[in-house]
């Protein structure tokens, strides 16, 4: 079985390296390519990709940005990837994390048994300790993220899968008209075929975080923004005035985030990474109640019976 892995890059010079580092030191004795999508990039990041051939022989990159139109979200160019892909099977990585010695041997091993999968995340090696060093558990560290949710399915982020040519051709691939949620519709969608979402705690990715506070909040807010067309997607019927409930959790939300940021005005504790996480937790809800109102997705919400979701008609996937 040959893979593909697919690493999308906008402007990545500053950080890429260090996952092209990662890949061309992996303990995968198997057949494999390693496909850079460039998304219209204008730093230096293609010529540090290009010093890698001899390193990654089966390097080849890619254009996913057409001049002089708008440049697309990151979900085309993995799609743009997997067109290009020779492999079986296709690994998603991205150029600012760092993938584990083991990940394609430990991703390889799992596809013999599963068709689709995802590896775990860390976040200690790419980020500052005042950041991670929280009492709450992150994401993806240790299972599936957000398994209480209306559609009742566990996902992942796109950043560290394995998935059959066969079942990503089969959904369509990656919605396109989701352009900072695609990854969350793309596990329930293929979910919803029946192939099973199968976690490996072994393949591991080190996940950078955003460090400021308004990278934090403007990364969240557009996530929050796109979450009322998707579950707008998935029919889930009113059951309150979702703004209104919106609204009020945002409100018993900043009592926190007033405490952490005096917290960390006086250097307590671990006030500084919390008070991100918090930033990051605002970003989130503003976004999905200004989702709302701009989408006017108004007759859905949260819970309620969830009608099974076929691909987009309007999507630009495989």
């Amino acid at each position: 079985m040959k893979l593909s892995v697919i690493l999308p890059c906008y402007n990545g010079g500053a950080t890429i390296a260090v996952q092209l580092d990662a890949l061309a030191s992996q303990t995968y004795s198997g057949e494999w390519e390693l496909i850079v999508v460039n998304n219209g990039s204008t730093d230096n990041s293609m010529e540090s990709v290009q010093a890698y051939h001899d390193r990654i022989p089966n390097l080849r990159i890619v254009d996913a940005y057409e001049p002089p139109g708008p440049r697309r979200p990151v979900y085309h160019s993995y799609n743009v990837g997997t067109k290009a892909a020779t492999g079986d099977a296709f690994l998603f990585c991205e150029a600012d994390d760092e993938v584990c010695h083991e990940w394609l041997d430990s991703m390889a091993k799992s596809l013999q048994d599963y068709q689709f999968i995802v590896g775990a995340m860390r976040y200690d090696r790419l980020n500052p300790k005042w950041l991670v060093i929280t009492e709450e558990q992150w994401p993806q560290e240790h299972e599936l993220v957000d398994m209480d949710n209306p559609v009742g399915l566990g996902f992942a982020y796109g950043c560290n899968l394995a998935i059959m040519r066969s079942v990503y051709k089969s959904v369509n691939g990656l919605d396109e008209t989701l352009p900072f949620a695609a990854d969350k519709d793309f596990c329930w969608r293929v979910q919803q075929t029946g192939v099973e979402l199968h976690f490996n705690s072994n393949a591991i990715v080190q996940y950078r975080l955003r460090h400021l506070p308004g990278a934090a909040f403007r990364q969240a807010k557009n996530w929050g923004k796109d979450h009322p067309l998707l579950y707008a997607r998935y029919q889930i019927p009113l059951e309150y005035p979702v703004v209104l409930h919106r609204l009020i959790q945002l409100l018993l939300y900043m009592p926190n985030g007033i405490k952490l940021f005096l917290m960390k005005i006086l250097n307590i504790g671990r006030s500084k990474g919390g008070w991100v996480r918090w930033v990051w937790g605002l970003g989130f809800r503003i976004g999905e109640i200004q989702g709302f109102l701009e989408h006017k997705q108004l007759k859905y919400a949260y819970k309620g019976s969830v009608k099974r979701l076929q691909p987009a008609a309007d999507s630009k996937g495989f």
